[in-house]
């Protein structure tokens, strides 16, 4: 693999989130969810127009490699984590670090002293790794289907 770029998100780039969103939902979850809690995470098919309308007032970045946006993960003012995701065939290659690296940065440099999601079985781990802490399991509920994911959370040490 070639090197891994990190840009803002831009709000063209609903589209691809859209395409990456439901390939890291069908492929890359499928040994947590069942095929029908994945479809009602994520529909039967990728809705770009209702991505590009998302994309209009988020702020984030987007990885590329290869020229390909390959992942995505933004941070609101609060420091919330509402999405972060990378193409299932790319994971566990050093996309999602790079982006919530940069997150993560971005996080400090705007004086957030602590970050929060609400992260899937799969993303949980990761998190884990970046040195984040469970402070709750739940289950949300999506098209009358339950979903497992956990609150967690990380306290930024200024400095």
């Amino acid at each position: 693999m070639t090197s891994i770029h990190i840009r803002p998100l831009d709000p063209d780039d609903g589209e691809a989130a859209a395409a990456i969103f439901f390939d890291a939902v069908h492929y890359g979850t499928a040994n947590d969810y069942s095929a029908a809690q994945r479809t009602a995470w994520a529909d039967a098919a990728p809705n770009p127009a209702r991505w590009r309308k998302r994309f209009v007032d988020i702020s984030g970045f987007a990885a590329e490699v290869d020229g390909v946006m390959a992942g995505f993960m933004t941070l609101d003012a609060g420091g919330y984590i509402d999405l972060a995701f990378v193409r299932s065939g790319l994971s566990g290659r050093g996309v999602g670090r790079a982006l919530y690296d940069r997150i993560e940065a971005r996080a400090r440099a705007e004086g957030v002293d602590r970050l929060t999601a609400e992260a899937s079985k799969t993303a949980r781990p990761f998190f884990e790794r970046m040195g984040w802490r469970v402070d709750a399991e739940q289950v949300v509920v999506k098209d009358g289907i339950g979903l497992t994911n956990f609150k967690m959370s990380k306290r930024l040490v200024p400095g």
